[in-house]
Parts: structure tokens; C-alpha cells; sequence
């Protein structure tokens, strides 16, 4: 009787023949199960009854807004607000370390930001190279 092993190859079972085929199977290079993520580098946060009140409503704000927009939103807000402090104000440990956050927040930024232009300079360039037309209409639009 004929069969298929998990690996889909044929083994023969119930014969006296058959038994090296039942105890072994030919090595595999590719994995029986695999699991990727779709977008890769993303992180996905498992948004329930158990750590929100309103997971739906929740999820929906990611949707539009990420976690690190709305929290650096709210550090441009509240910059404006300890810029306003009066100086004795700005002594408070609370007050220094998120001012100390916010600095390391915006150089953060600004080192990414020299990489991404880069990066958009080659692209350009490559535009510009494979698709003349199409450099001309971005030329254009950037110059209005």
C-alpha cells in the first residue's frame, strides 16, 4: 500500500520492504510551518478588553495616528508650555529630564534626517536617469 509521508514523498507501509521509509526521511532545507509578518519592522500591540477600555476606538487611532506621533505631539505641546515657565520653575528634576528627553528626541531626528536625504538624492538622480519625463514633472512640482 502506498502513501505519502508528511513531506509528500512516497512510502510504502504495511510491507516488510517498507520499514527504512517509515524510520527515515530525505533532509528538508525549507521549514514545515513558517510564519512571516506581513510588515516587517512594524510593531503590532495586542489591544483587548484586559488593557483598554475601548480597543476597537483604539486600534482605529493607530490607524491614523502611531503611538510616536501622538506622544511626540504632545512633547511639542508641553515644550511650549516649559518654555513659558518661569526660570525657578524649570529647576524641578521632573521638568530637566523631559527637557533632556525632548533634546535627545530631536537629535534623534536630525541624524535620520541626513540619511533620508540621501537616500532621496539617489532616488532622484535615479528618476531623473530612467524616467526623464517623469523628473521633469517632479522638477516642476517642486518648484511651485
Amino acid at each position: 500500500m502506498a502513501t505519502t509521508n508528511g513531506d509528500g514523498a512516497a512510502a510504502t507501509r504495511g510491507t516488510w520492504w517498507g520499514w527504512p521509509l517509515q524510520a527515515w526521511s530525505p533532509p528538508s532545507l525549507a521549514p514545515s510551518e513558517l510564519t512571516q509578518p506581513i510588515n516587517s519592522g512594524w510593531s503590532f500591540f495586542n489591544i483587548t478588553y484586559s488593557n483598554s477600555s475601548a480597543p476597537a476606538i483604539e486600534r482605529d487611532v493607530l490607524q491614523q495616528h502611531s503611538y510616536g506621533r501622538q506622544i511626540g505631539r504632545l512633547m511639542d505641546a508641553l515644550s511650549v508650555l516649559v518654555e513659558r515657565l518661569p526660570a525657578g520653575a524649570k529647576d524641578d528634576r521632573r521638568i530637566e529630564d523631559f527637557l533632556a528627553l525632548a533634546k535627545d528626541v530631536a537629535q534623534i531626528k536630525e541624524n535620520a534626517r541626513l540619511p533620508r536625504l540621501e537616500r532621496l538624492q539617489k532616488d532622484i538622480e535615479a528618476l531623473r536617469q530612467e524616467d526623464p519625463k517623469a523628473y521633469a514633472q517632479l522638477k516642476a512640482m517642486l518648484v511651485r
